[in-house]
Protein backbone atom coordinates (compact mmCIF):
# COMPACT_ATOMS: atom_id res chain seq x y z
CA UNK A 1 0.00 0.00 0.00
CA UNK A 2 1.43 3.69 -0.87
CA UNK A 3 1.40 6.27 1.48
CA UNK A 4 1.43 10.55 0.81
CA UNK A 5 4.67 12.05 1.49
CA UNK A 6 4.75 14.01 4.42
CA UNK A 7 4.34 16.81 3.21
CA UNK A 8 1.23 15.94 1.41
CA UNK A 9 0.06 14.61 4.57
CA UNK A 10 0.76 17.75 6.76
CA UNK A 11 -0.73 19.73 4.08
CA UNK A 12 -3.78 17.81 3.96
CA UNK A 13 -4.13 17.79 7.95
CA UNK A 14 -3.64 22.03 7.86
CA UNK A 15 -6.71 22.26 5.31
CA UNK A 16 -8.88 19.81 8.06
CA UNK A 17 -7.29 21.99 10.60
CA UNK A 18 -8.91 25.54 8.95
CA UNK A 19 -11.95 23.74 7.39
CA UNK A 20 -12.47 22.76 11.55
CA UNK A 21 -11.15 26.47 13.05
CA UNK A 22 -13.16 28.65 10.40
CA UNK A 23 -16.74 28.46 11.44
CA UNK A 24 -15.42 28.95 15.62
CA UNK A 25 -12.76 31.78 14.25
CA UNK A 26 -16.10 33.50 12.36
CA UNK A 27 -17.61 32.99 15.52
CA UNK A 28 -15.32 34.39 17.48
CA UNK A 29 -15.02 37.88 15.44
CA UNK A 30 -18.53 38.13 15.77
CA UNK A 31 -20.75 40.69 18.31
CA UNK A 32 -21.55 37.55 20.76
CA UNK A 33 -17.27 36.48 21.13
CA UNK A 34 -17.60 36.99 24.80
CA UNK A 35 -20.43 34.28 25.64
CA UNK A 36 -18.80 32.12 22.90
CA UNK A 37 -15.75 32.04 24.59
CA UNK A 38 -16.65 31.35 28.08
CA UNK A 39 -19.03 28.97 27.58
CA UNK A 40 -15.78 27.14 25.36
CA UNK A 41 -13.22 27.98 28.15
CA UNK A 42 -15.64 26.59 30.59
CA UNK A 43 -15.85 23.54 28.46
CA UNK A 44 -12.60 22.67 27.81
CA UNK A 45 -11.56 23.90 31.31
CA UNK A 46 -13.39 21.65 32.47
CA UNK A 47 -12.55 18.45 30.59
CA UNK A 48 -9.03 19.11 30.93
CA UNK A 49 -9.66 19.22 34.69
CA UNK A 50 -11.50 16.09 34.26
CA UNK A 51 -9.03 14.16 32.75
CA UNK A 52 -7.16 14.53 35.99
CA UNK A 53 -9.73 14.18 38.28
CA UNK A 54 -11.30 10.83 36.43
CA UNK A 55 -14.87 11.47 37.24
CA UNK A 56 -17.59 9.78 35.51
CA UNK A 57 -21.40 11.11 35.61
CA UNK A 58 -24.48 11.00 33.60
CA UNK A 59 -26.25 13.98 32.31
CA UNK A 60 -30.42 14.99 31.53
CA UNK A 61 -29.37 13.78 27.71
CA UNK A 62 -26.91 11.71 25.98
CA UNK A 63 -23.23 13.91 26.10
CA UNK A 64 -22.80 13.28 22.41
CA UNK A 65 -26.04 13.71 21.69
CA UNK A 66 -26.05 17.37 23.27
CA UNK A 67 -22.48 18.19 21.22
CA UNK A 68 -23.60 17.08 18.18
CA UNK A 69 -27.12 19.23 18.55
CA UNK A 70 -25.35 22.48 19.87
CA UNK A 71 -22.59 22.01 17.36
CA UNK A 72 -25.21 22.22 14.58
CA UNK A 73 -26.97 25.01 15.80
CA UNK A 74 -23.48 26.55 15.97
CA UNK A 75 -23.50 25.95 12.33
CA UNK A 76 -26.69 27.20 11.61
CA UNK A 77 -25.98 30.40 13.73
CA UNK A 78 -22.18 30.96 11.64
CA UNK A 79 -24.79 30.41 7.92
CA UNK A 80 -27.13 32.63 8.73
CA UNK A 81 -23.99 34.82 10.45
CA UNK A 82 -22.33 34.90 6.54
CA UNK A 83 -24.23 33.63 4.16
CA UNK A 84 -27.83 34.42 4.44
CA UNK A 85 -26.92 37.08 6.90
CA UNK A 86 -30.53 36.67 9.00
CA UNK A 87 -30.04 37.97 12.25
CA UNK A 88 -32.93 36.15 14.28
CA UNK A 89 -31.89 32.60 12.98
CA UNK A 90 -28.35 33.04 13.65
CA UNK A 91 -28.99 34.54 17.19
CA UNK A 92 -31.46 31.96 17.93
CA UNK A 93 -29.24 29.21 17.06
CA UNK A 94 -25.92 30.38 18.70
CA UNK A 95 -27.90 30.80 22.03
CA UNK A 96 -29.85 27.60 22.36
CA UNK A 97 -26.35 26.27 21.32
CA UNK A 98 -24.61 27.76 23.94
CA UNK A 99 -27.34 27.65 26.22
CA UNK A 100 -27.79 23.35 25.68
CA UNK A 101 -24.09 23.44 26.85
CA UNK A 102 -23.18 25.70 29.56
CA UNK A 103 -25.58 24.18 32.46
CA UNK A 104 -23.41 20.83 31.45
CA UNK A 105 -20.37 21.94 32.34
CA UNK A 106 -21.18 24.40 34.90
CA UNK A 107 -22.57 21.70 36.89
CA UNK A 108 -19.15 19.35 35.90
CA UNK A 109 -16.71 21.99 37.94
CA UNK A 110 -18.84 22.23 40.77
CA UNK A 111 -18.57 18.29 41.04
CA UNK A 112 -14.43 18.92 40.08
CA UNK A 113 -14.69 21.39 42.68
CA UNK A 114 -16.03 19.15 45.25
CA UNK A 115 -13.49 17.35 44.39
CA UNK A 116 -11.06 19.04 46.73
CA UNK A 117 -12.48 18.47 49.81
CA UNK A 118 -11.54 21.25 51.78
CA UNK A 119 -13.22 21.71 54.97
CA UNK A 120 -17.03 21.98 55.73
CA UNK A 121 -18.47 25.15 56.49
CA UNK A 122 -21.67 24.15 57.53
CA UNK A 123 -21.24 24.83 61.52
CA UNK A 124 -19.72 28.62 59.89
CA UNK A 125 -23.39 29.12 57.96
CA UNK A 126 -25.25 28.44 60.88
CA UNK A 127 -23.75 30.73 62.77
CA UNK A 128 -24.27 33.41 60.43
CA UNK A 129 -27.89 32.27 60.09
CA UNK A 130 -28.21 32.57 63.81
CA UNK A 131 -26.62 36.12 64.22
CA UNK A 132 -28.65 37.44 61.47
CA UNK A 133 -31.71 36.24 63.49
CA UNK A 134 -32.52 33.16 61.20
CA UNK A 135 -33.66 29.91 62.01
CA UNK A 136 -33.91 27.86 58.66
CA UNK A 137 -35.77 24.78 60.69
CA UNK A 138 -38.81 27.16 61.77
CA UNK A 139 -39.14 28.97 58.12
CA UNK A 140 -39.12 25.80 56.25
CA UNK A 141 -41.66 24.48 58.76
CA UNK A 142 -43.74 26.96 58.44
CA UNK A 143 -43.60 27.43 54.36
CA UNK A 144 -44.01 23.33 54.50
CA UNK A 145 -47.01 23.64 56.49
CA UNK A 146 -48.94 25.00 53.83
CA UNK A 147 -48.66 21.96 50.59
CA UNK A 148 -50.40 24.28 47.92
CA UNK A 149 -47.89 27.38 48.61
CA UNK A 150 -44.99 24.62 48.53
CA UNK A 151 -45.90 23.92 44.87
CA UNK A 152 -46.00 27.16 44.04
CA UNK A 153 -42.31 27.09 45.10
CA UNK A 154 -41.50 23.55 43.65
CA UNK A 155 -42.78 25.42 40.02
CA UNK A 156 -40.93 28.51 41.18
CA UNK A 157 -37.50 27.11 41.57
CA UNK A 158 -38.02 24.42 38.70
CA UNK A 159 -38.50 27.37 36.28
CA UNK A 160 -34.72 28.23 36.15
CA UNK A 161 -34.91 25.19 33.53
CA UNK A 162 -37.42 27.17 31.19
CA UNK A 163 -36.85 31.04 31.42
CA UNK A 164 -33.48 31.47 30.13
CA UNK A 165 -35.22 29.16 26.70
CA UNK A 166 -38.15 31.75 26.91
CA UNK A 167 -36.31 34.70 27.23
CA UNK A 168 -33.78 33.46 23.97
CA UNK A 169 -36.44 33.46 21.55
CA UNK A 170 -38.19 36.73 22.99
CA UNK A 171 -35.18 38.39 22.81
CA UNK A 172 -34.05 37.21 19.67
CA UNK A 173 -37.69 37.76 17.80
CA UNK A 174 -38.25 41.14 19.90
CA UNK A 175 -34.96 42.75 21.45
CA UNK A 176 -33.29 44.78 22.80
CA UNK A 177 -30.31 43.56 20.51
CA UNK A 178 -27.36 42.10 22.76
CA UNK A 179 -29.76 41.76 25.28
CA UNK A 180 -28.97 37.67 25.09
CA UNK A 181 -25.22 38.33 25.28
CA UNK A 182 -25.61 39.97 28.26
CA UNK A 183 -27.94 37.65 30.00
CA UNK A 184 -25.47 34.28 29.58
CA UNK A 185 -22.29 36.53 29.88
CA UNK A 186 -24.18 37.37 33.33
CA UNK A 187 -24.81 34.10 33.78
CA UNK A 188 -21.45 32.52 33.02
CA UNK A 189 -19.94 35.12 35.57
CA UNK A 190 -22.41 33.94 38.66
CA UNK A 191 -21.67 30.51 38.03
CA UNK A 192 -17.65 30.68 38.12
CA UNK A 193 -17.86 32.88 40.75
CA UNK A 194 -20.31 30.48 42.56
CA UNK A 195 -18.05 27.62 41.86
CA UNK A 196 -14.85 28.95 43.08
CA UNK A 197 -16.59 30.04 46.41
CA UNK A 198 -17.99 26.96 47.12
CA UNK A 199 -14.76 25.05 46.09
CA UNK A 200 -13.07 26.96 49.14
CA UNK A 201 -16.09 27.06 51.68
CA UNK A 202 -17.92 23.69 50.49
CA UNK A 203 -21.21 22.41 52.55
CA UNK A 204 -23.94 20.25 52.70
CA UNK A 205 -26.63 22.53 53.89
CA UNK A 206 -28.44 23.24 56.65
CA UNK A 207 -30.53 20.33 55.96
CA UNK A 208 -28.10 17.72 57.18
CA UNK A 209 -27.78 19.40 60.77
CA UNK A 210 -31.49 18.16 61.45
CA UNK A 211 -31.09 14.94 59.75
CA UNK A 212 -33.08 15.84 56.44
CA UNK A 213 -31.89 13.93 53.55
CA UNK A 214 -31.35 15.49 50.20
CA UNK A 215 -30.33 14.82 46.84
CA UNK A 216 -26.98 15.51 46.81
CA UNK A 217 -26.18 14.45 50.29
CA UNK A 218 -24.48 10.78 48.37
CA UNK A 219 -22.86 13.10 45.08
CA UNK A 220 -20.92 15.30 47.40
CA UNK A 221 -19.99 13.29 50.09
CA UNK A 222 -18.68 10.75 47.01
CA UNK A 223 -17.11 13.55 45.28
CA UNK A 224 -15.55 14.57 48.76
CA UNK A 225 -14.02 10.83 49.62
CA UNK A 226 -12.57 10.40 46.22
CA UNK A 227 -14.76 7.80 45.17
CA UNK A 228 -14.98 7.22 40.83
CA UNK A 229 -18.89 5.87 41.05
CA UNK A 230 -20.97 6.61 37.94
CA UNK A 231 -22.66 9.86 39.43
CA UNK A 232 -26.33 11.71 38.45
CA UNK A 233 -26.19 15.06 37.29
CA UNK A 234 -27.62 17.42 39.94
CA UNK A 235 -26.97 20.71 41.56
CA UNK A 236 -24.28 20.33 45.03
CA UNK A 237 -23.43 23.69 45.77
CA UNK A 238 -24.96 25.34 49.13
CA UNK A 239 -23.13 28.22 49.48
CA UNK A 240 -23.51 30.47 47.87
CA UNK A 241 -27.34 29.70 46.05
CA UNK A 242 -26.34 30.05 42.54
CA UNK A 243 -30.80 29.84 41.83
CA UNK A 244 -30.77 33.38 44.11
CA UNK A 245 -28.28 34.41 41.55
CA UNK A 246 -30.17 33.51 38.80
CA UNK A 247 -33.35 35.06 40.28
CA UNK A 248 -31.62 38.74 39.91
CA UNK A 249 -30.18 38.12 36.31
CA UNK A 250 -33.16 37.10 34.77
CA UNK A 251 -35.81 39.78 36.40
CA UNK A 252 -32.81 42.26 35.22
CA UNK A 253 -33.03 40.63 32.14
CA UNK A 254 -36.41 42.38 31.26
CA UNK A 255 -36.14 45.35 32.63
CA UNK A 256 -36.68 47.63 29.97
CA UNK A 257 -40.79 45.90 29.41
CA UNK A 258 -42.84 46.72 32.59
CA UNK A 259 -44.95 43.84 32.28
CA UNK A 260 -42.38 41.38 31.40
CA UNK A 261 -40.53 42.86 34.22
CA UNK A 262 -43.52 42.42 37.16
CA UNK A 263 -44.13 39.06 36.11
CA UNK A 264 -40.38 37.99 36.15
CA UNK A 265 -40.12 39.89 39.80
CA UNK A 266 -43.17 37.90 40.84
CA UNK A 267 -41.57 34.25 39.66
CA UNK A 268 -38.16 34.65 40.90
CA UNK A 269 -38.80 36.51 44.10
CA UNK A 270 -40.92 33.24 44.71
CA UNK A 271 -37.73 31.32 43.30
CA UNK A 272 -35.69 32.96 46.01
CA UNK A 273 -38.17 32.41 48.69
CA UNK A 274 -37.78 28.74 47.17
CA UNK A 275 -34.51 28.51 47.55
CA UNK A 276 -35.04 27.82 51.66
CA UNK A 277 -37.27 24.56 51.95
CA UNK A 278 -36.83 23.55 48.43
CA UNK A 279 -33.26 23.65 47.80
CA UNK A 280 -32.44 23.69 51.53
CA UNK A 281 -30.09 27.09 51.42
CA UNK A 282 -28.82 28.38 54.79
CA UNK A 283 -30.18 32.63 54.46
CA UNK A 284 -26.26 33.00 54.33
CA UNK A 285 -26.39 31.52 51.00
CA UNK A 286 -29.06 33.14 49.41
CA UNK A 287 -27.64 36.61 50.55
CA UNK A 288 -23.98 35.55 49.14
CA UNK A 289 -26.36 34.48 45.89
CA UNK A 290 -27.43 37.41 45.22
CA UNK A 291 -24.51 39.76 45.87
CA UNK A 292 -22.39 37.67 43.14
CA UNK A 293 -25.70 38.62 41.02
CA UNK A 294 -24.96 41.88 41.39
CA UNK A 295 -21.73 41.75 40.69
CA UNK A 296 -21.65 39.61 37.43
CA UNK A 297 -24.75 41.65 35.99
CA UNK A 298 -22.50 44.86 36.86
CA UNK A 299 -19.58 43.14 34.99
CA UNK A 300 -22.00 42.17 31.95
CA UNK A 301 -23.18 45.67 31.67
CA UNK A 302 -19.51 46.86 31.50
CA UNK A 303 -18.81 44.57 28.36
CA UNK A 304 -22.02 45.98 27.36
CA UNK A 305 -21.10 49.23 27.55
CA UNK A 306 -17.31 48.86 25.82
CA UNK A 307 -18.93 46.70 23.11
CA UNK A 308 -21.54 49.28 22.31
CA UNK A 309 -19.74 52.63 22.49
CA UNK A 310 -20.05 54.47 19.18
CA UNK A 311 -22.72 52.29 18.13
CA UNK A 312 -26.09 53.09 17.39
CA UNK A 313 -28.38 52.14 20.48
CA UNK A 314 -30.48 48.96 19.97
CA UNK A 315 -34.41 49.29 20.40
CA UNK A 316 -35.40 49.01 23.78
CA UNK A 317 -38.90 47.24 23.06
CA UNK A 318 -38.81 44.01 25.50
Amino acid sequence: MSSLPNSAGAGGARNVLNMLARPLTILLRAEDAVPIALVAAITFGGLLWNVHAGLVWTTPGPLILVSIIALVFLGMGTIFSTVFSNRIIAELAIYLALWAVFPIFGIRLSYLAATLDLPLQDALFARLDALLGFDWRTTASILWSNPLFIDVLIWSYRSNLVQPLILVCAFALFGPRGRNRELLTAMIFASVATVAVFAVLPSFGPNEIYGIDSGWHTVLGQLRAGTHAVLPYVGIVSFPSYHASMAIILTAAVRNNRAAFIVSSIVNGLMIVATVPIGYHYLIDVIAGILIAFAALAAAWRLEERQNRGARPAENDL
